[in-house]
């Protein structure tokens, strides 16, 4: 038996094993996690840690990503190095807290006064974790709070993660997002819960219920469960689709859109997914824009943590910026990064097809801009664009007609949407249209938990809802191939 120790700022942590362990492994045995956009596959080159002692040789995928100084100075992929014998691994928790989003507008509703006690809402996103604190008695919100996702250790996307479940993690998963609630009602509202509403994208949800994924992922994509279900006194909304959540249900019901005349609605993240309604009808879908809007996949992308650089501009020719928090520069998160482009198209730097002849520095700031983050960016954004293209081609709707155009979110609350429809991620005419939900997911959970009225709206929502499929669409791939222009 050998000891692997963690040392952090203020403790140190070890445990014992018998046979050579992950790095990753051992950091997540210690309630620790580090980013794993790549699902840990060694592709991304973000689980740095440094460790000494006895670990296994650097492989192909480190020798990639590191330099000869940097394994030199004891920094691995720690889901690439194996602990082998006695040693530490060195890691820092001070990465502060992420700037996610738990404002989110509701549409007027009736509210179920007079309960008693205490109920909670949380919105479990690929990325965050936004949870609410309610009054039951008068509906008022308490406290709400956003974590990370704490399962983004095991992949950026919901591809990644179900890859992950299928490998024998399935539980893990579950274990942890479980863990994750339970700690949030018990360290930030340390008040009895009597009712709890969780709504989430449909693997989410079946990776807290502990149900395999691997169906979500293979056609014809036919999900374990839809939900729409009480557990006891927990409430899991109903989802439309595999790939169309009760998250987007929540949205849905939390905009009014089935109020107006002709609305659309999307919430761009890592799965961009949509809705149109118009007269009467209501069709959703899904697009696998991929994590880059998250800061991952982007050589120096990162969550909205201090230190991101979240907003980009020029200024009497100059590049200007903003990072999260006021911090150091440490690195660009989604809102930067469609700024950054916008910035490059403004300055000559890029042109339409995307063409960077070197890497872009944004400023004084260390972070630079390379042509594989325009690639990814690239993907990401026709990706959205050729979804909102596909749903008005089908409804047979002009986008001159949409009336109100509704972007949920916390991406969607954060990013510039002029620069987004400089960039061909939304079109230019719905800006003047656009309103930020903010949390929208989260604020129709936050109606359902209040409101039965609004819980059997929610049901009538995904029960009525179509979902236009995009990978047998030829408007989808001649759109997808359009909008990779920028």
């Amino acid at each position: 038996m050998f000891t692997v120790q963690i040392k952090t700022e203020s403790d140190t942590y070890q445990k014992g094993y018998d046979s050579p362990v992950l790095l990753s492994r051992a950091l997540a045995d210690a309630g620790f996690s580090v980013p794993m956009p790549c699902g840990g596959r060694g592709t991304c080159g973000k689980c740095r840690v440094r460790v000494s002692g006895a670990v296994s040789p650097a492989g192909p995928e480190e020798i990639e990503h590191l330099t000869e100084q940097e394994r030199a100075e004891g920094i691995r992929l720690a889901c690439q190095c194996y602990a082998a014998g006695d040693c530490t691994i060195y890691f820092s928790t001070g990465q502060g807290q992420i700037q996610g989003v738990t404002e989110g507008r509701a549409a007027q509703f009736t509210t179920d006064l007079g309960q008693e006690g205490y109920g909670a809402a949380v919105d479990i996103g690929t990325t965050t974790v936004a949870a609410y604190l309610y009054s039951l008695c008068d509906g008022v919100c308490k406290k709400a709070v956003c974590r990370e996702n704490v399962q983004t250790a095991y992949g950026a996307d919901v591809i990644a993660r179900i890859e992950y479940a299928n490998r024998g993690g399935l539980a893990e998963l579950s274990e942890k997002i479980r863990e994750q609630i339970g700690d949030i009602i018990r360290t930030e509202f340390d008040v009895p819960i009597s009712k709890l509403v969780i709504t989430g994208n449909t693997t989410m949800l079946h990776l807290l219920a502990g149900l395999d994924p691997q169906s979500l992922a293979v056609a014809p994509f036919t999900p374990v469960s839809l939900f729409g279900v009480w557990k006891g006194n927990v409430y899991l909304p109903r989802c439309v689709s595999a790939y169309v959540g009760a998250d987007i249900t929540c949205a849905i019901l939390a905009s009014g859109m089935c109020r107006d005349n002709a609305a659309l609605l999307v919430d761009i993240g890592t799965n961009g997914e949509m809705a149109l309604w118009h007269e009467g009808r209501l069709l959703c879908c899904s697009t696998a824009a991929g994590p880059a809007f998250e800061g991952a996949l982007i050589s120096q992308g990162m969550s909205a943590l201090p230190g991101a650089i979240s907003r980009v501009w020029t200024e009497a020719g100059a590049l200007r910026y903003e990072t999260v928090a006021g911090a150091a520069p440490a690195g660009i998160c989604g809102s930067g990064l469609v700024d950054a482009a916008a910035c490059m198209l403004e300055l000559g730097a890029m042109d339409e097809t995307g063409y960077l002849e070197e890497d872009f520095p944004i400023g004084d700031s260390g972070v630079k801009i390379t042509a594989q983050d325009v690639r990814q960016l690239q993907l990401a954004k026709s990706a959205i664009r050729a979804g909102l293209e596909t749903l008005l081609a089908e409804s047979g709707l002009p986008t001159e007609q949409i009336g109100h155009f509704y972007v949920a979110g916390g991406f969607g609350k954060y990013i510039d949407l002029e620069n987004a429809a400089k960039i061909g991620l939304i079109p230019p005419s719905l800006t003047g249209k656009a309103s930020a939900l903010g949390n929208a997911a989260g604020a129709g959970a936050s109606m359902i938990l209040l409101s039965a009225g609004a819980l059997a709206e929610s049901e009538r929502i995904a029960q009525m809802a179509e979902v236009a499929e995009l990978s047998s669409s030829p408007v989808f791939m001649e759109k997808y191939m359009e909008y990779m222009m920028f």
